[in-house]
């Protein structure tokens, strides 16, 4: 029988085959994330201090093919992640408490579980960013640094311990990343848009419905005695994710304030 009580379409079929395991699927493992991350950290700083008296390097059509793949992949992953999402809602009947906490969305296929993995490699191409920064001599935000490296260690970690949760923190990182790679993009090509504040408010956004959602289901499963049977997944992948999508939230709000939130002094030229 097929996991939604019906023949899936073909594509669907070869997808559902993918099996994750832990410390056997490439890069599911401790090492792979914990070394990166300690390489990412180190190799900024020896990149930095290489950069020091060097003149910024330039090059708009590697920045624009950089961010514009990102946002047509983000677009791939999020159309495929909605259209099974939408089969376990409408054709199974799931509501939003199954689809939250029910084991059946880690058990049935892996096409799920596929979308999830190919975005934890996403991470991995992400960190791609920070390097073209340093390259072009821009400034690197303790936010862009911690954001890349914890996001990194957080969507290995919700794979490991099987956080049903997990779909909606990476649809709508998803959703938020094809238009944030598609504004790099322009940007890269001299294009100005008149909506970069908002792009910050819908990553604010994006961490409020996230912190709700994961805060949500962790209080499911404290209420009934800590039963994987009420919401399936693990404490120590409810605690990194509560935890780390929280210290976004803090570090987001902060930085709108710092960017947007101040007046302008009086006289002063706004674009």
């Amino acid at each position: 029988m097929e996991p939604f009580g019906m023949e899936l379409p073909r594509f669907l079929q070869w997808t559902d085959r993918f099996v994750y395991e832990r410390d056997v699927t490439p890069l599911s493992g401790w090492f792979a994330p914990w070394v990166t991350v300690t390489c990412y950290f180190v190799g900024l700083r020896i990149l930095q201090w290489r950069m020091k008296d060097r003149k910024a390097m330039e090059f708009p059509r590697l920045l624009f093919l950089h961010n514009i793949v990102l946002s047509a992949a983000s677009s791939v992953v999020f159309a495929f992640m909605a259209y099974i999402l939408w089969m376990k809602h409408s054709i199974r009947g799931y509501g939003l408490r199954e689809m939250i906490c029910g084991v059946q969305m880690h058990e049935e296929g892996g096409s799920l579980k596929l979308a999830y993995y190919i975005n934890y490699w996403f991470k991995y191409y992400e960190l791609l960013d920070t390097i073209l920064l340093v390259l072009r001599k821009k400034p690197v935000m303790f936010l862009h640094e911690y954001h890349h490296a914890a996001t990194l260690v957080l969507t290995w970690s919700q794979l490991r311990e099987h956080s049903t949760v997990q779909w909606m923190p990476i649809g709508i990182n998803l959703f938020v990343h094809i238009v944030m790679y598609y504004y790099y993009a322009v940007s890269a090509v001299g294009i100005r848009v008149w909506w970069k504040k908002y792009l910050t408010t819908l990553q604010i956004l994006q961490f409020v419905v996230d912190v709700v959602a994961c805060s949500y289901a962790y209080a499911i499963f404290i209420a009934n005695g800590m039963s994987y049977a009420a919401c399936y997944g693990t404490q120590v992948g409810a605690v990194t994710g509560i935890l780390i999508l929280t210290s976004y939230l803090i570090l987001f709000i902060q930085f709108y304030f710092r960017t947007y939130g101040k007046a302008p002094k009086r006289g002063a030229k706004q674009d």
